[in-house]
């Protein structure tokens, strides 16, 4: 899981890299391609094993995740 949270992370730091630099439709799509089929792994191991709990490493992630989302989100929204 730790693997596809990385994963996740370096494409939002891809995504953010974009919004430094001059807008490009195409890698702007395939950035949120990839983090598309990314999230859909994760809610997948997440659904296949629901009883396990996240460890406190996952845990950690996860919220540096949301964390850096709000952040974009609050860079990108502005300029759609």
């Amino acid at each position: 899981m730790i693997d596809k949270l990385e994963m996740f992370d370096s494409n939002l730091d891809r995504l953010e890299e974009l919004n430094k630099n001059k807008f490009s439709s195409f890698d702007f799509k395939e950035v949120n391609q990839q983090l598309e089929v990314v999230l859909g792994q994760i809610v997948s191991i997440i659904n296949i094993d629901q009883e396990k709990n996240l460890s406190s490493d996952e845990q950690a992630f996860l919220e540096k995740i949301l964390s850096k989302i709000e952040k974009l989100e609050l860079k990108i929204l502005p300029k759609a």
